[in-house]
C-alpha cells in the first residue's frame, strides 16, 4: 500500500468514528446535511478507483452537497464527517508526512 502513496503526502488514520465509512445512499445526504446545518462545513468523499485515496470536497452549502452526491453511485464507500484535526494519539488516530522524493520531511501549509 505504501507505494501507492505519493511523496510528500500528509497521511491520516482515524481510527474513531469522527469520519463516517459507509455504503452511499440518499439517506446519507440527510446525515451530511445535518452536519452542514450544524457546522457550516462537511468533507464529503469516495473512495478512488486505486481504492487507496479517498477523493475528497469540502463541502459548504446544500447546492454543493446536491451536485457532488449526484456524481455518486449507489454503492460506492463515501466518506463524511466534520474537519477533523491531525491527531496523532496512537490510539484514535495516527498522523504522518512522508518524505519528499528527496528524502526531506517538509512542513506542509495545512
Amino acid at each position: 500500500m505504501e507505494s501507492e502513496l505519493s511523496p510528500g503526502s500528509a497521511v491520516s488514520f482515524y481510527f474513531d468514528q469522527r469520519i463516517k465509512s459507509e455504503v452511499y445512499s440518499p439517506q446519507i445526504r440527510v446525515a451530511i446535511n445535518e452536519l452542514l446545518v450544524r457546522y457550516g462545513e462537511v468533507l464529503v468523499g469516495v473512495i478512488s478507483r486505486n481504492e487507496i485515496e479517498i477523493e475528497v470536497e469540502v463541502i459548504t452549502g446544500q447546492s454543493e452537497l446536491l451536485e457532488l452526491t449526484s456524481t455518486f453511485d449507489l454503492g460506492a464507500r463515501a466518506f463524511y464527517g466534520v474537519f477533523p484535526a491531525r491527531d496523532n494519539d496512537g490510539v484514535n488516530a495516527i498522523s504522518v508526512v512522508l518524505p519528499d522524493r528527496d528524502g526531506v520531511v517538509r512542513p506542509h501549509a495545512y
